[in-house]
């Protein structure tokens, strides 16, 4: 018989259980030779197994193949490379035509390129560098320090309920574009909170830039790091305090920061090149030629246009595009139709509160740390020229500009999720990655029913 004492004695929570079992789980992988390489590989294999099953039935708009063809013959002029006439968002000059975008996605592709010619798939390759991505998430949270709890739902998140699925899957000019920044972004990250020598990161940001431009303004997130590395006190509040310069002037941090800039300066020439040799001036990027063929060519690139056909174009940046961006990033609705499917996503956006309701947790960040306000300081600004921009994207499943700042998001959002550990904290957190998932797969699911 069992004595009283041992009776009566409290038997674990199911939560308590289920906590032991995860820690004595951790405890068995740790054991196995190679095992830190285990989880990343399992996120690599998850994401990309879940790329491929839900990628796009399109496969046009390889631009970035043609580029990167072009580049191995020592040229930029995408038209000599074989680029298919109906590929919009070309600049034609003389016999040659141009991308008005950065290199650094096509010289992802020159290996492949090489190896296949024009037959290598972009498509691929995103669905590949997609789930990079994941698992550099999943490093970054393991260097911001989140628990194990927070790690998985945030790699779940940002791999499958947030627009980055959407675009993995899409492979298309614009998309690759996203996720070539989103994978330069978070090197570029990771280099910094691993302490790298700052050129370093200074220079993958730069690639970045070259992927998608709104990118180099989160040079400020790593700035604000260096001071914070050096004053532990810093804040912006420290900015307008007479005392911060004088003691700045004779710092480390003074020093470092100018061994960042001199990271990006390499690239700054290079883009000055490259733009000369493309249009013969080092200051004109082409945009503007394409901005001037969408407004003069009669096309429908905003929900603006498709409301207002006869309303006068804003110019390629405009204060007046600001509320059109806040619509479409918050508020905008799904488009209703008379079928059994009732809705179906707008191809101008829609609101991020559909898409990736889980974001919210960004706002509620308990801990004390410089990623805070870094990381809001990084979203912020890049908002200002994404917000100005003449359109708000189109064919799209949300938002996709909110990539240009994803990865500081995501952060937040995840340090978000580490603060509220409660039961229904947990159950809520869990709801909402569950609902953007599933919103991401409708998206998905109607974008390859449209073709997009």
């Amino acid at each position: 018989m069992q004595p009283e004492d041992a009776a009566a004695a409290p038997q674990p929570s199911s939560r308590a259980a289920l906590k032991q079992w995860l820690a004595d789980l951790n405890t068995q992988v740790a054991r196995i030779p190679g095992s830190r390489f285990i989880y990343p590989a399992l996120v690599f294999l998850v994401a990309l197994a879940g790329y491929r099953v839900a990628q796009s039935s399109v496969e046009f708009y390889q631009h970035h193949i043609y580029l990167a063809e072009a580049m191995l013959h020592g040229s930029f002029d995408v038209k000599a490379a074989g680029i298919p006439d109906y590929y919009q968002d070309t600049v034609t000059v003389g016999d040659a035509k141009y991308l008005p975008y950065g290199p650094a996605p096509a010289i992802l592709l020159v290996p492949g390129v090489a190896l296949q010619g024009t037959g290598f798939s972009e498509m691929d390759f995103t669905i590949f560098l997609g789930a990079v991505n994941a698992v550099l998430f999943w490093y970054i949270l393991g260097l911001v320090r989140v628990g194990a709890f927070s790690r998985w739902l945030g790699v779940i998140f940002f791999t499958f309920g947030t627009v980055h699925f959407y675009s993995a899957t899409e492979g298309t000019l614009w998309f690759y574009n996203h996720i070539a920044a989103v994978f330069f972004l978070q090197i570029a990250i990771i280099l910094f909170l691993k302490r790298a020598p700052l050129f370093l990161p200074a220079f993958v940001l730069g690639l970045a830039w070259l992927s998608r431009s709104p990118t180099l303004i989160a040079m400020p997130f790593f700035l604000y790091g260096i001071l914070a590395r050096w004053d532990e006190n810093f804040s912006l509040k420290s900015l307008i305090q007479i005392d911060f310069y004088k003691r700045f002037v004779r710092s480390k941090a003074l020093a470092d920061g100018i061994i960042f800039g001199i990271g990006l300066v390499p690239l700054g020439i290079f883009y000055l090149w490259y733009n000369d040799v493309r249009f013969g001036d080092p200051f004109d990027s082409g945009f503007n030629t394409v901005y001037e063929t969408y407004t003069n060519g009669g096309l429908a690139y905003s929900f603006y246009r498709v409301d207002n056909p006869g309303a006068s174009h804003f110019p390629l940046f405009d204060v007046r595009n600001i509320t059109l961006h806040i619509y479409t990033m918050f508020f905008m609705p799904p488009d209703y139709h008379p079928d059994l499917s009732i809705v179906r996503p707008s191809p101008y956006g829609l609101s991020i509160f559909m898409t990736s309701p889980a974001f919210i947790y960004a706002f509620f960040v308990k801990r004390k740390t410089w990623l805070q306000p870094a990381c809001w300081l990084a979203v912020g600004l890049i908002t200002v020229p994404l917000f100005m921009h003449y359109s708000q994207g189109w064919v799209q499943y949300g938002y996709r500009f909110l990539l240009d700042y994803m990865p500081f998001l995501a952060i937040l959002t995840v340090m978000g999720f580490d603060a509220h550990q409660s039961r229904n904290g947990r159950i809520l957190m869990i709801t909402l990655v569950a609902i953007s998932v599933a919103s991401g797969s409708w998206g998905r699911y109607w974008g390859n029913e449209l073709g997009w």
